[in-house]
């Protein structure tokens, strides 16, 4: 069985209110392919290894959260653009990118999955970023200590988060937001939460947090971000009724 690329592309539009977006990445459908979708693989990076590994799963599709296109990255097809392009026209692989509709979806975005694992309820949108909310604000059912807070976050998330413990011994109101975010610790303070969780370190989060007296969680970039795909692949599935594949590296980043 396979279904019409555009048809899937057109579905994950509308899922995802990509048009809503002001983005640098090019979302929606990146790369076409002959026409029809009879696999699918999901991933968050369309890098190399994501593209052969999807077309080792066989699929012809890679819905991904990092693609191949940002701003007018593609502009010239030379080094390592052509061998990422080439390699998926060669192998008739369609690639479809949704970078900021997937963080801040209310349902199937990365951030409104971590609050889901993270026991976060309550949730409501938060953190501006170029005008647009893209993480959440939510509580805890009830106040736990910052250190069972990290420890949940070590089991459901990463093993090794980096921790900032500038800030309250108990823990209930926290904001997320995935991926790069450690500049957005002063929009954490100004939201009052007890705690910040986000992807990537960096040493200008380190220092807002010591300055505003912030707990801060980093999980990884990679890590915080493998969750909107993940949610995505038995939407999918079911609407279309064909194969799907999660490709998940484990990165540490």
């Amino acid at each position: 069985m396979s279904v019409e690329t555009g048809k899937i592309s057109e579905f994950l539009d509308e899922t995802l209110e990509v048009a809503r977006f002001s983005d640098v990445s090019n979302n929606g459908l990146q790369i076409g392919n002959g026409g029809t979708v009879s696999k699918i693989a999901f991933g968050v990076d369309a890098s190399l290894r994501g593209l052969r590994s999807a077309v080792a799963a066989g699929a012809d599709l890679l819905v991904c959260h990092h693609g191949l296109s940002w701003g007018d990255s593609l502009k010239r097809i030379t080094g390592l653009n052509y061998e990422l392009v080439s390699y998926a026209i060669q192998n008739n692989l369609a690639v479809y990118a949704a970078h900021l509709p997937l963080d801040a979806h209310p349902v199937y975005g990365n951030n409104a999955q971590l609050c889901r694992i993270l026991g976060v309820g309550h949730k409501r949108p938060a953190f501006d970023y170029h005008g647009q909310p893209i993480g959440f604000v939510g509580t805890l059912s009830r106040a736990m200590s910052f250190s069972a807070f990290c420890d949940r976050v070590r089991e459901q998330i990463s093993p090794n988060p980096l921790i900032l413990d500038f800030g309250k011994a108990s823990v209930r109101t926290v904001g997320i937001v995935s991926g790069g975010a450690a500049e957005m610790v002063d929009q954490a303070a100004a939201l009052g939460v007890d705690l910040y969780l986000t992807g990537e370190s960096g040493l200008v989060g380190y220092t807002a947090a010591e300055n505003l007296g912030m707990n801060v969680i980093f999980a990884g970039h990679y890590a915080t971000e493998t969750w909107g795909v993940r949610a995505l692949e038995p939407l999918v599935r079911k609407r279309f009724g064909i194969p799907t594949v999660m490709l998940d590296f484990k990165i540490k980043f």
